[in-house]
């Protein structure tokens, strides 16, 4: 196939271009290189020409965008095994692996060199202050891929082949090389594999072939140059401008660098995980005690966490060495809070590999819990004291329970997981769209919802409050062409819709209220994030939503948050790849990201054992798909042969938690897809299948939990959607701008919501969803 690369002559010297010209030397390509003076020149080709590069194919048809999109494109032309290969195979995991290695290539290499090169207006200090920051950066990074490319697991990134995201990191890589960000030449035994593999994959033939036309096509003069002959493709596949690194219509993000804000400390997960940089320098932490040992009047013992991890840093305070040393000895002890200069030094105990030894002493914060007043410095008092404390208590001790180690390692397990699905549907293009919290709609009908009133004024302690109530109401009297009408629904056997809404004697009139009718705390945020997916295509919602049930379960919560996706043009089947790719990526991201915190609940009472071997059987194979009724069937025959169940299976029954766990946990051994539910047991705005009995529904079934995600593709006819609304005892005109989408340019659409709680206990092992959010509300309870 030939295909041009139009170009600025700069970014036909970039690394994004020897991205491009690497896939065209590997796939055979016959590429022509075109210099233009302008990116004006570029944007007339295509208006997305913004990195100031092009890619037309035979068609005549230009793309721009990132240099990752339009490698992934020139892939994709043809469809070749070598090709397949290319974007991972017909393994969707190694597929998305591929996406995410060439995303964290742009975020974390190619976006940090782009800043180096393009910082101009800087004092020589600032520059030097640039470059430091970026390799410190960058030598995390290389850790990073070192550790994945070692010989003994994996030969290249992704599988037993080059991938693009070989081709991305390597060409990313030499460029940080080129600008003396790393030396790949000298000998770091700390970065041996990724020396290795970037020579290796450098040396390729198809490398040192796009490297030399590269050079050739900048020293040329002529305006193109060609690469070998393509072999001619049987097929090629649709160009596809989608990308795991997100929607860029404007441009890079740019890197995060401040200006002003600077830590006036060095976080501890810094120091214990680059050791040797810190070794032998002075450093001030701060951070609270988890223990203080005096071991002698002259020699103090300060285990210090600043919460940044659930390893604390020993510091040993003496007399002779430390300022301020009586500070140490006056603290209070466990929970006080110290800032501290000193030398980071290897430790001879065992069991911890660095130690602080304290220059200065600074006590910020006393415990004041030696006697029930508060006022004199001690530990007797303190709710959260060194010995163990149940769950229980550290609840009732909510303000303080981020002291504990386990509440501190769900909470960075917590944030992981709202980066991760912010990461995951930004990079799949979605909009993140905030839905209110304050509504008249009832998203679910069970009409468990919290009502939001001002008409018992602002003064709880006013005795006599008035509520205004309706009084009796006049008949009203109807026009002769209303009385016709009803007499001819009548005649046919139909009911007769009275118009208005319906005001009983006695009732609350919400009339008077602040919003002039009943308003409520929300359920969920689906019903106004669908009036965004049909205007904006694919969106989410990711916010607090609330449930007056009075339940005090531990798998239930009455304010809790949702994370809601809206895919339009899609059907129920779109809907599960959605929810399965979502799932499965925030778990290997816990597994990658959090493993510190990951092995704590494990190895924790209130943990699981074989936590993480559980996690990494999620991501290793996919989910079982079945039908509800198949489900129900296997369910009667476990029933009939002798397994105990609460609730006897039967079909158009709502599963509860124990058959949901026993299909997962011991039939199938893993998560579970449940679809086309009996229509009577789900919401009205659920596609009503061609049977007239089920929905298309889809519940994902994970072991411990249960269900944890709960979609369905949305009923967008209007005259299915009203008749369900009635089957379901809801007034359609309550949600006449719902149904407002279905007569105004309606799409088939899908979506599901996923309790953010429900899925750290997922992710943590942990027990009870009120030790996973850091005010839990439950009935009875609302305290903090």
């Amino acid at each position: 196939m030939s295909v041009t690369l139009t170009g600025t002559q700069e970014q036909l010297k970039s690394f994004g271009a020897l991205k491009i010209l690497a896939v065209a030397a590997k796939t055979k390509s016959q590429l022509t290189i075109k210099s233009v003076s302008s990116s004006s020149e570029l944007t007339k080709l295509t208006p997305l020409a913004t990195n100031g590069l092009a890619l037309t194919i035979p068609s005549s048809i230009s793309f721009g965008g990132s240099s990752s999109s339009i490698m992934k494109l020139l892939a994709s032309l043809n469809s070749t095994p070598l090709t397949n290969s290319l974007t991972g195979g017909s393994s969707e995991y190694d597929t998305a692996q591929v996406e995410s290695w060439m995303t964290y290539g742009t975020t974390n290499i190619e976006v940090p060199v782009s800043a180096l090169k393009n910082a101009s207006n800087v004092s020589a200090q600032s520059l030097l202050d640039i470059v430091a920051a970026i390799q410190k950066d960058l030598e995390y990074t290389l850790s990073v891929i070192n550790c994945h490319v070692f010989p003994e697991s994996s030969t290249f990134m992704v599988g037993d082949s080059v991938t693009l995201a070989d081709i991305a990191l390597v060409c990313a890589l030499k460029e940080a090389a080129d600008v003396k960000l790393w030396n790949p030449d000298v000998e770091d035994e700390k970065l041996v594999h990724i020396t290795e593999w970037y020579k290796m994959v450098l040396g390729l033939d198809f490398m040192q072939e796009a490297i030399s036309t590269q050079q050739s096509s900048s020293s040329s003069s002529s305006s193109g140059v060609a690469t070998a002959p393509a072999t001619a493709p049987t097929s090629a596949a649709a160009p596809t401008t989608s990308s795991t690194s997100g929607v860029s219509l404007n441009g890079t993000a740019p890197p995060v660098t401040n200006s002003l804000y600077k830590r006036n400390r060095i976080r501890i997960k810094e120091i214990l995980s680059d050791p040797q940089t810190y070794i032998g320098t002075t450093v001030t932490v701060a951070g609270w005690t988890r223990t203080v040992r005096k071991a002698s009047g002259k020699l103090v013992f300060l285990e210090l966490n600043d919460g940044s991890c659930g390893t604390s840093l020993q510091c040993i305070c003496e007399s002779s060495t430390a300022e301020n040393f009586d500070d140490s000895k006056k603290s209070g002890g466990t929970g006080s809070s110290f800032q501290l200069v000193g030398t980071v030094r290897e430790s001879p105990a065992a069991g911890q590999a660095l130690e602080l030894s304290v220059t200065n002493v600074k006590l910020l914060g006393a415990v004041y819990g030696g006697d029930p007043d508060g006022k004199t410095v001690g530990g007797f008092m303190y709710p959260m004291s060194k010995k163990g404390h149940t769950l229980e208590h550290m609840r009732e001790s909510a303000h303080l329970r981020p002291r504990s180690g386990l509440h501190a390692a769900a909470m960075r397990v917590r944030h992981a997981m709202a980066y991760a699905t912010h990461k995951f549907f930004h990079d799949n293009g979605f909009l993140y769209i905030h839905t209110p919290i304050i509504t008249c709609a009832d998203c679910e009908g069970a009409g468990e919802q919290f009502g939001i009133t001002t008409l018992l004024g602002a003064d709880h302690h006013k005795p006599g409050v008035e509520i205004p109530l309706y009084g009796p109401q006049e008949e009203k009297k109807l026009s002769k062409k209303e009385m016709k009408r009803r007499a001819k629904l009548e005649a046919q056997g139909k009911a007769v819709e009275e118009e208005g809404e319906t005001i009983v004697e006695g009732a609350v009139d919400y009339t008077k209220d602040f919003f002039g009718k009943r308003a409520n705390l929300t359920v969920s945020g689906q019903l106004n994030v669908e009036t965004h997916a049909c205007a904006l295509s694919d969106v989410y919602t990711f916010g607090p939503t609330f449930r007056a049930e009075n339940s005090h379960t531990g798998r239930h919560l009455s304010e809790f948050w949702m994370i809601e996706p809206e895919i339009a043009f899609a059907d129920l089947e779109d809907d599960i790849n959605l929810a399965e790719d979502y799932l499965k990526y925030c778990v290997r991201y816990a597994l990658e990201m959090c493993g510190e915190d990951l092995e704590f609940f494990e190895n924790s009472p209130y943990g699981e054992k074989g936590l993480r071997e559980r996690l990494k059987n999620v991501i290793e194979s996919p989910f079982k798909r079945l039908t509800y009724t198949e489900a129900i069937k296997l369910l009667e025959k476990a029933y009939e042969d002798g397994v105990e169940f609460e609730v006897k299976p039967e079909w158009g029954i709502d599963l509860p938690s124990e058959h949901e766990r026993y299909l997962c946990e011991k039939v199938f051994c893993k998560p579970v897809v449940l679809t086309n539910y009996p229509k009577d047991i789900k919401a009205f705005y659920m596609k009503l299948d061609d049977d007239g009995k089920t929905v298309s529904a889809a519940d994902i079934l994970v072991p411990k939990i249960g269900e944890i995600i709960g979609g369905s593709q949305r009923e967008h006819r209007t005259d299915v959607l009203v008749k369900r609304c009635k089957e379901m005892g809801l007034d359609p005109k309550a949600i006449w701008w719902y149904v407002d989408l279905r007569k105004y340019g309606t799409v088939p659409h899908a979506g599901f919501g996923l309790g953010f709680e429900r899925l750290i206990l997922f992710v943590t092992g942990l027990d009870n969803i009120r030790d996973v959010i850091p005010f839990p509300r439950w009935a009875g309870n609302a305290e903090f």
